[in-house]
């Protein structure tokens, strides 16, 4: 009987070795599948901030274009509205030779 009892004690252990070894490669298959969608998602992370960067940037550059071509067709107004002004020289001497 003794020897029963060592043999499945032996058993046991050896059942024991086997699952930490099965766990052990568990934990290693899983580490690497977590590196690998870690990089995965770090790269369609990635992917997707330069996409939404390069659209906001060409939306911002165009924005930009339409602010200075708004303000260069109003300083043209305005240079225009201001160079058909009728202007009357002799008031303006007259009021230059009173200040003065």
């Amino acid at each position: 009987m003794p020897n029963d009892e060592q043999d499945t004690i032996a058993h046991l252990l050896q059942v024991e070795e086997e699952a930490a070894e099965l766990i052990s490669q568990a934990q290693i298959e899983g580490e690497k599948e977590i590196n690998a969608a870690r990089v995965k998602a770090d790269s369609d992370y990635n992917q997707k901030y330069e996409s939404m960067a390069s659209q906001m940037e060409s939306e911002y550059n165009e924005k930009i274009a339409q602010i200075e071509k708004s303000h260069k067709n109003q300083l043209d107004e305005y240079k225009s509205q201001i160079e058909q002004t009728p202007k009357d020289i002799d008031t303006f001497n007259k009021f230059l030779e009173k200040i003065l």
